[in-house]
């Protein structure tokens, strides 16, 4: 899913009122989310950690070298690094197909000065001259930190403290989406269909000064998965899901969406929404009826306000993140109206405070 500008304001501002306080301290791990912890493909096709390199002499693990480069050793281990100024390109060429593979590497940003590591995917020779990359992965090391960014999809992360510092850094080609990691965490995921399989990778250190060991690169695995990932179930997540001759009705409890009495969706709220998102596309929608509800504690203004704020926020998010068309929805809010469940009791006012999703034909 590529977030376009629209939704990055949506999501962000989301983002930012739910971790200004409304969040439990069991939320502050979003590592363990699913799809959010990188996870290496089982099928290794390469890997290195150049200690085989002595200090001093160029890599031998790529298929083409150009600039001035060597092994070096820095806290115990070595590293490919430039050892001049001008443009340094590594390039692999490997076979990957279209899907279901992984690439991932430790860089050190040792010098702050308008430098860039980039990374790039081809689907084509990225030996032969005038190949272009299909996906390209940025590090910007800054005076002011660093930043990573992906060609066609923005900024994934800004890191004020970075220099010195051991990054891991991953992407993962899976269900056509190409995701991107830092440190093991999810900070992007993007549609990813290339026309013709993945035929290598490059790395190419460029500014417009750089300096000698100015970012080091090293234990650079390439991994196959064995299986493909499966579908999460919109079951799995919570969501129940209900057929009729009019199309199907979507419900999600509040525990997926918000924390109790807030309308800021939580950051593990997007798998669902996004499971969501890929329900409505292959279903001949016309209409789209999004109605929050809540249990009957508090006054009825307040849960008619609630419910609606909710519900507005799971459209918001489907309209500007999903790329649904706007003109579809309808947006209630119903308060404690049409209750499912008893709520005299905890259990039944959890299944009362819910967002239904109404696709009709």
């Amino acid at each position: 899913m590529i977030l376009g500008k629209a939704c990055r304001i949506v999501w962000g501002v989301m983002a930012a009122l739910f971790w200004m306080g409304q969040v439990g301290a069991d939320e502050l791990v979003t590592g363990t989310q699913r799809y959010d912890r990188f996870e290496r493909g089982e099928q290794v096709l390469f890997a290195n950690d150049f200690r085989q390199c002595p200090v001093g002499e160029m890599p031998t693990a790529f298929d083409d070298l150009s600039g001035v480069v060597e092994c070096v050793k820095y806290q115990e281990h070595i590293w490919v690094a430039p050892a001049g100024k001008g443009t340094v390109r590594l390039v692999k060429k490997i076979s990957l197909g279209k899907d279901d593979f992984s690439v991932d590497f430790h860089v050190v940003p040792k010098k702050y000065h308008d430098v860039k590591l980039f990374f790039d995917l081809y689907d084509s020779d990225p030996l032969r001259s005038g190949s272009r990359p299909v996906k390209t992965l940025e590090f910007s090391f800054e005076p002011m930190g660093c930043k990573l960014s992906l060609k066609g999809y923005g900024l994934l992360r800004k890191l004020s403290r970075c220099r010195d510092r051991k990054l891991h850094v991953a992407v993962q080609a899976r269900r056509h989406q190409l995701r991107v990691f830092l440190d093991g965490q999810r900070v992007a995921a993007t549609p990813f269909s290339p026309a013709r399989p993945i035929a290598g990778f490059a790395f190419k250190r460029w500014g417009l000064d750089p300096k000698p060991y100015d970012v080091l690169l090293s234990d650079l695995v390439v991994a196959k998965y064995r299986h493909e990932e499966a579908r999460p179930t919109p079951e799995k997540l919570g969501i129940q899901v209900s057929r009729s001759e009019q199309g199907l009705r979507l419900t999600i409890p509040e525990k997926v969406l918000f924390d109790f009495n807030q309308f800021i969706l939580k950051p593990k709220a997007r798998e669902a929404l996004d499971v969501i998102g890929e329900i409505i596309r292959r279903q001949p929608v016309k209409r789209i009826i999004v109605t929050g509800y809540t249990d009957n504690v508090g006054s009825d203004a307040y849960n008619l306000r609630l419910s609606l704020q909710r519900a507005q926020s799971v459209a918001d998010y489907l309209m500007y993140c999903e790329n649904i068309d706007p003109k579809k929805f309808r947006i209630l809010g119903k308060g404690k109206a049409n209750p499912v469940a008893d709520n005299r009791t905890e259990a039944g006012r959890a299944k009362n405070r819910r967002v239904e999703i109404r696709l009709l034909k």
